[in-house]
């Protein structure tokens, strides 16, 4: 049983070759010259031409078949026990003091995995509701719908303080020293995701046939980490997603060593991410 296009394609060769045949009538000497073996195995070659371009066009158009390597997710609850059991956190009450001095109204949770942060120092989100804080060096307005000075609150040693600069997160986390803490030094330093997410039957348009989730290498450097990037475009739109690999030194450098798109899709994007600053 033929689809409607290899019907049309079959139609498409015989009428080519019963073309090729009659020009052969009419060239000859006669209008009643038999055909000759060449034209028929011409229209048969013509057929086949057409058949196998057929498969060819359809093997393309045949959705690209990605697989997933999985790791073991990440335990998130580790990024706001300690500030929970504090009593401070989300809306701040009038009792957390120390952090409405630093111009916290509210604390939220990081974008990245502390859990294997070491020291084991908790690390939150503080966000100024009302205009400008009073420390704006401290504070930085991310991209999107959402316009609140947002910066990062560290507590150590039963303290707490800002933190927004590179420079002062490493000072405060390196050397790194095992798998678990590049990761979590990694994504807070690049502002890049783990992903244990990625469905191979998903929606959307896959470039590459194999992806491997979030998780850590030891190499001869230091810690390979495998990361997950978008194109940082606001809005609604079809956008393009990224699988990128980032070096951690033990001395807490980090370098992207590469990038590529893995797949493009349709998804809305209104608020972007806090970052450390560079230093």
């Amino acid at each position: 049983m033929r689809s409607g296009r290899d019907a049309a394609m079959f139609r498409l060769a015989n009428v080519s070759a019963w073309t090729l045949e009659s020009n052969a009538h009419r060239w000859g000497r006669g209008y009643s010259r038999p055909i000759g073996k060449g034209c028929i195995m011409l229209k048969y070659f013509l057929i086949k031409l057409v058949a196998a371009v057929c498969i060819l066009t359809s093997c393309s158009m045949l959705p690209r078949k990605t697989s997933v390597v999985e790791y073991p997710a990440l335990n998130w609850s580790i990024n706001t026990q300690k500030f929970r059991e504090s009593g401070c956190f989300g809306k701040l009450q009038a009792s957390c003091t120390e952090l409405i001095a630093l111009g916290c109204d509210e604390i939220g949770a990081a974008r990245f995995h502390l859990g294997g942060l070491q020291p084991p120092y908790a690390v939150m989100e503080c966000i100024h509701n009302n205009g400008e804080p009073s420390n704006r060096e401290y504070f930085k307005q991310p991209p999107g719908m959402d316009t609140r000075f947002r910066s990062f609150v560290i507590l150590r040693d039963g303290k707490y303080s800002l933190l927004i600069k590179k420079s002062e997160f490493k000072q405060i986390f390196a050397p790194i020293e095992a798998s678990d803490e590049a990761l979590s030094y990694a994504m807070a330093m690049t502002s890049l995701s783990a992903r244990y997410d990625i469905d191979p039957k998903a929606n959307v348009d896959y470039l590459v046939d194999v992806i491997e989730e979030t998780h850590v290498e030891e190499t001869k450097g230091g810690f390979l980490v495998t990361l997950f990037d978008w194109d940082h475009k606001m809005g609604c739109d079809n956008h393009s997603f990224y699988v990128v690999k980032v070096l951690v030194t033990r001395d807490g450098d980090v370098r992207e060593v590469e990038r590529q798109v893995i797949y493009t899709g349709y998804s809305c994007f209104d608020f972007g991410a806090l970052t450390l600053d560079e230093n």
